[in-house]
């Protein structure tokens, strides 16, 4: 079994590994959070090779907006100009082809036509490309007849540049897969990872029929024995907790779970714990291509069902980022002042340093070191943040008080935003060693560990609804992770921004921040 893999180019390592053996080799001490699921930065979570997927999708956006003015250019010389003369229109149809071009990719970006699962799908392409085009081509009518222009349009050239631009667009459509093949194949391609999940008996035959399919995908096979599905308990989550570790560590871009079991509630019972990945989970009911035709969304040939879709899709990312970062500097800009006032207030008012440091958990249970202005005591400071801050806390100094209540010892947080390991708006950073009582976060809040399939932010949901401060009480922590998760979910530039007003409107002078 594992040659056959092996010859699949399945996994670097060209075996199939258990899930069992994993935690052998990872799971070495399950008493702490921070053995038990934290994941360093490596390099693992960088792709090799020159080129993504991802980027050869904003190629392909490119080519379409050639596409759409090209055939305007030339059905306007070829067609128009020798019968009537070019004139001054050329100007005019190149800006029917742009206007079009636009509509047709910001309708093929809304749909995920650029995306890499949908690249290496030749059917929905074309038919994605069709209907759109169509739609580009209609709304372009009625922007010309609403603006008087309908005199200036030659209705045969129309009529030849829609067929035109729609040969062209199908045409770079067929080239998108084999292009992609070559370049998978001569490694110029950064392949993320699919991380396959199932009984040993499966998995070769899904990586057969996924590995020519997929190209730019590095699959890895991991396999879980349907007994232990099965029977749970601790024997099962140890190993599974393993697993979610490793794929991590790999840097995966999604999950295929392969059928595990007959019954619904052994098989939902490994979903739920890969809730937790900031990736897309999907179920497959059968390694079966031929199910593919009963209606089913496919990853590949294979039906598949997207349990938990990843949180924010690349383009998401991509705008969230940009708003992070706008803000971020602008804000240290502004506050540069306020800053050089606190450091000063914080110098003279107890010795020790100005920034407070402390290691927490970020995006995809990574560690990173938070950044705060200091307002405890420097011999009394708890980098681990096992010991809570309660009510009129002795460590606390006159300063820290104010800053505390007011919210601005989290300012220098602005530069973990800038370096990547925050985000404006997000679930509040957990340091390590938090507990609840004398017991882990992780372990008395069931899904815990979902909410960080997101950066952590320096405001968030949670905070805005009064969720601040101490969290003495099972309770409080099971309400701020439903608000936490209920963010996650419910993702929107719009959500953030009202995140933001809010944090304005009732952060400073909260009762429950001490």
């Amino acid at each position: 079994m594992s040659e056959a893999v092996s010859a699949l180019r399945i996994s670097e390592a060209g075996e199939l590994r258990s899930a069992s053996e994993v935690g052998d080799r990872v799971l070495a001490s399950p008493s702490t959070p921070a053995a038990l699921e934290a994941v360093p930065r490596s390099a693992a979570d960088r792709p090799s090779g020159r080129l993504s997927a991802d980027l050869l999708g904003a190629f392909l956006a490119l080519a379409d907006v050639l596409v759409a003015v090209g055939a305007a250019l030339l059905v306007f010389y070829g067609f128009y100009a020798p019968r009537h003369g070019a004139g001054d229109l050329v100007l005019t149809y190149a800006g029917y082809g742009g206007l079009a071009a636009l509509l047709l990719v910001q309708r093929l970006w809304s749909v995920g036509a650029y995306s890499s699962r949908r690249l290496l799908d030749p059917e929905a392409q074309a038919r994605l490309a069709f209907t759109s085009w169509t739609l580009a081509a209609g709304l372009l009518l009625v922007a010309i007849f609403l603006l008087h222009a309908a005199g200036e349009l030659s209705r045969g050239w129309f009529l030849l540049w829609y067929v035109c631009g729609l040969t062209g667009l199908l045409a770079l459509r067929l080239t998108v897969r084999p292009l992609l093949r070559r370049l998978a194949a001569a490694g110029r391609i950064a392949r993320r990872g699919l991380a396959l999940l199932g009984p040993e008996a499966h998995l070769a035959g899904a990586a057969a029929l996924l590995a020519p399919a997929l190209p730019h995908l590095r699959l890895t096979c991991h396999a879980l024995d349907p007994a232990e599905v099965e029977r749970g308990g601790r024997p099962l989550a140890d190993s599974l907790a393993a697993l979610r570790r490793t794929l991590r560590r790999e840097g995966v871009e999604g999950v295929l779970v392969l059928p595990l079991s007959a019954r619904t509630e052994p098989q939902m019972r490994v979903l739920d714990q890969l809730r937790e990945l900031p990736v897309d989970v999907w179920y497959c009911p059968a390694v079966e291509p031929r199910l593919a035709r009963a209606g089913a969304t496919t990853l590949g040939p294979l039906p598949a069902l997207l349990v938990w879709p990843q949180p924010l899709s690349m383009t998401e990312q991509r705008i969230k980022r940009a708003a992070d970062l706008l803000i971020a500097a602008t804000a240290l800009l502004l506050l540069a002042p306020v800053l050089l006032l606190v450091a000063l207030a914080i110098k003279l008012d107890s010795p020790g340093p100005i920034f407070f440091r402390q290691e927490r958990f970020g995006f995809n249970n990574r560690r990173f070191e938070m950044l705060k202005f200091r307002t405890m005591h420097l011999a009394q400071c708890d980098p681990t943040g096992a010991r809570r801050t309660v009510r009129n806390d002795p460590r606390v100094t006159r300063v820290g008080r104010f800053l505390r209540r007011s919210s601005i010892d989290e300012l220098p947080q602005l530069w973990n935003v800038l370096k990547g390991d925050m985000s404006i708006v997000g679930p509040r950073a957990h340091p390590i060693e938090m507990k609840i009582g004398d017991r882990y976060y992780h372990e008395v809040v069931e899904g815990y560990f979902a909410r960080h399939r997101v950066r952590p932010g320096i405001t968030g949901w949670a905070q805005v609804h009064g969720l601040r401060g101490e969290v003495d009480t099972l309770e409080k922590a099971r309400a701020r992770l439903a608000h936490d998760l209920w963010y996650v979910e419910n993702w929107s530039l719009r959500l953030d921004l009202h995140i933001l007003v809010l944090t304005v409107l009732r952060g400073l002078g909260c009762r429950n921040a001490y």
